[in-house]
């Protein structure tokens, strides 16, 4: 890591501040510290590096309430918590892609999810395709099985558990996505209750899969609902 670091928090921790600023000396320090059950142990430090601590762990709290002093002891706050373990998650992605620096796509799940023999679309809060009409899915966390990351996503975007979950397909034409070639993982399942946005979804709605094809979808959502539509009896 050179230059600064500008912590981009996983989507659990939207509470916090997200552009806590470190330097790359700064890490380094931080990595030094010996934290056991959230008490950061200052005791082999001499003073000047006790002072550099001092001094950072200011400047992290002035952006959020990370590091709490009681007695003299420091500790990390449930925000402390949270941030240390998303920036060990963010190092140990980087050193991965250190050790394998080759291009490879990015990976997210998509669900044919149905509430009452209806198909469930959602309608895209953010870009690319913002506005439009979606299938509803994310990206697949580092260190995220993709079973888990669809039931993950399923939750965040329509509010609900699903069940009967299948894996129905695999997606992988480079262009699909303008943001760059991404391998979707698509699964199929039902919900028991009405869907409720969240999330990437700014509206939720139920079509049939009849008139879910005759739409305009984000991606290729589209020709995934016709896939399924082909294949509906073996699913």
């Amino acid at each position: 890591m050179t230059g600064h670091f500008s912590c981009e928090l996983h989507p659990s921790l939207k509470g916090i501040n997200t552009h806590i600023i470190l330097s790359e000396e700064d890490l380094k320090f931080l990595n030094k510290l010996i934290i056991i059950e959230r008490n950061i142990d200052l005791d082999k430090l001499d003073n000047e590096e006790r002072k550099n601590a001092l001094q950072i762990f200011d400047r992290i709290n002035s952006e959020s309430r990370v590091i709490e002093e009681r007695n003299g002891q420091y500790y990390l706050s449930d925000e402390g918590l949270a941030l240390f373990d998303e920036i060990k998650r963010i190092k140990d992605v980087s050193q991965f892609y250190e050790i394998h620096p080759y291009i490879r796509p990015a990976v997210t799940v998509d669900g044919l999810i149905f509430y009452n023999g209806k198909i469930v679309l959602i309608e895209r809060r953010f870009d690319p395709f913002k506005g439009m009409m979606a299938l509803p899915g994310g990206y697949v966390n580092y260190n995220e099985m993709v079973e888990n990351a669809f039931l993950r996503e399923m939750r965040e975007e329509i509010g609900r558990n699903v069940i009967n979950s299948r894996l129905f397909t695999v997606v992988s034409e480079p262009g699909r996505d303008p943001r760059g070639h991404t391998i979707s993982i698509v699964f199929s399942g039902d919900i028991e209750d009405s869907p409720v946005a969240g999330d990437d979804a700014s509206k939720v709605f139920l079509f049939s899969v009849e008139e879910a094809i005759k739409m305009k979808l984000a991606f290729d959502h589209q020709s995934i609902i016709k896939k399924y539509i082909e294949r509906k009896d073996d699913c």
